[in-house]
């Protein structure tokens, strides 16, 4: 529980440090784990395939990170997906549900197990 708690507000942190965070924005925070043998930079690679799929087909102000443990267990990380809005989300998921988007289907089932997401509406602070 302390291991999602913490990716949480990690995900939460690096959320409101990005300069792509707009008012009432939306960002989706996965907590992952890398599969045994699998490292960073392929998932960083694919990460940026599903990347430009989504720019190109659904909003091209979609950002999206992997967050990576400075201390402790290194084979946790973080997707952390960030939409302008509410409708681009939903748009995204709309998206990667129809046969367009088979090619991405099961890209990353061989290098990563996610065990928890969340779906957070980030307002600014005034």
């Amino acid at each position: 529980m302390k291991k999602i708690v913490s990716s949480v507000l990690f995900a939460l942190a690096f959320a409101f440090t990005s300069s792509s965070v707009f008012a009432d924005s939306v960002v989706a925070a996965y907590t992952c784990e890398l599969k045994d043998g699998k490292k960073v930079e392929d998932l960083q690679a694919r990460n940026s395939t599903w990347l430009k799929w989504v720019r190109a087909n659904v909003n091209e102000n979609i950002e999206s990170a992997v967050g990576t443990s400075i201390v402790g267990d290194q084979t946790i990380f973080l997707f952390v997906d960030t939409y302008p809005d509410l409708n681009t989300w939903a748009a995204t998921q709309t998206a990667l549900d129809s046969d367009a988007a088979s090619e991405l289907e099961n890209m990353f089932e061989d290098l990563t197990e996610c065990t928890s997401n969340r779906l957070w509406k980030m307002s600014p602070t005034q």
